[in-house]
């Protein structure tokens, strides 16, 4: 099947997830299903995930609390439930959906106006939720290019030597003593840092930051950025960067969210990263038309290829997916009505193709 008969398949036998998906992928107009929302709306579990936003409606604007919001284990931070709301086919546009996505804002327009380091730290993170869900607020934009000025300055030097001499700095804890400690200018943490390393954060934003914004300056920019995190010298650097010397504290912390890309030719590293992350970092790196021609690129790709069944379709294994579905979201009534194991084996099949058609599709606009 090609691309058009792959979605006509996907919309015959998909729930209102797979239509809302569908819709987004092909409607320029934007119009709502709305009854495909009404179903999902419906569901107690798709719900309580969307609900969990409201933990964004608080007056609370301590470190503590943007941590739980933002960046924690809960099922209840964004880091947790956004992704899922994303493969739910929640986008901007559904009214709901925008009612909610307010409160968020409000809590990164908070972090816009102050300067705390945390602050900084947190408004990174959340780049990249604004950008995959459609939504292009001017504050967001401003900050992705701000902070897209800054990465590209590392990328463009094509800097290598990231680490300090650790001769002229404090002994590093034993438990850490093989890592490297980076550069105080390379910080991709601290706002006043001259040349900031790419996040794994900042990859994941300009892979959704809306193409009306990307004049030839900015896209050579982002090009740039991508080119140098798939450089094999900076795919050889330990996984998570090293550690950074916070010197006014005097102590030493570890960095990560480093863009490492798993399963990378690099097999001299080990690989901590498996093959249920190596399907969101293909996913996320579709978006780069100049990572399409990289060996990483074109070798995951053919390892979800080979998953393909006879008829067009895709069924990846059970521990290639990052995320839980919800079967009455994506099945529709009659696969609902199957037996557990009939079920589970269509919503593979589903998602699997909805997920590999996406890559498919951006490769396929950017010829």
């Amino acid at each position: 099947m090609n691309t058009a008969e792959l979605k006509e398949w996907l919309l015959l036998n998909g729930g209102p997830a797979i239509q809302l998906n569908i819709q987004f992928s092909q409607n320029t107009n934007k119009v709502i299903d709305i009854n495909a929302v009404s179903c999902l709306l419906d569901i107690p579990n798709v719900k309580s995930t969307l609900d969990y936003i409201d933990g964004f409606n608080t007056q609370s604007r301590d470190k503590k609390t943007l941590e739980h919001l933002i960046h924690y284990y809960k099922d209840s931070c964004i880091e947790k439930f956004f992704p899922r709301l994303i493969d739910l086919g929640f986008r901007a546009g559904i009214p709901v959906f925008d009612e909610k996505m307010q409160l968020i804002k409000e809590i990164f327009l908070y972090m816009l106006s102050e300067n705390y380091d945390y602050c900084y730290y947190y408004r990174l993170m959340l780049h990249q939720y604004f950008f995959v869900a459609g939504y292009d607020y001017p504050e967001a934009v401003n900050s992705i290019m701000q902070r897209l000025n800054k990465i590209h300055i590392a990328a463009k030097e094509r800097i290598y030597e990231i680490y300090q001499d650790k001769s002229s700095l404090p002994k590093v804890p034993q438990h850490w003593i093989d890592r490297g400690v980076l550069k105080d200018d390379l910080n991709p943490f601290d706002q006043s840092s001259e040349k900031p390393l790419p996040t794994i954060y900042d990859i994941k934003a300009l892979a959704y930051f809306p193409s009306v914004y990307k004049n030839t300056e900015v896209q050579e920019k982002i090009n740039d950025v991508i080119n140098y995190i798939l450089d094999p010298i900076i795919q050889k650097i330990p996984e998570g960067y090293g550690l950074l010397w916070v010197k006014d504290r005097r102590i030493y912390q570890a960095c990560g969210w480093s863009p490492t890309l798993p399963l990378y030719e690099n097999y001299d590293r080990p690989q901590h990263l498996s093959t249920n992350v190596l399907l969101d970092y293909l996913e996320i790196m579709s978006n780069f038309k100049a990572a399409h021609k990289s060996k990483w690129f074109i070798e995951s790709l053919n390892h979800f290829e080979q998953f393909k069944t006879e008829n067009g379709t895709y069924i990846f294994p059970k521990d290639h997916f990052n995320n839980k579905y919800i079967e009455e979201a994506f099945l529709n009534k009659k696969s609902l009505n199957l037996r557990p194991n009939e079920r589970q084996y269509i919503l593979y099949e589903l998602v699997s193709t909805l997920r590999m058609l996406r890559i498919i599709d951006r490769i396929n606009d950017s010829e």
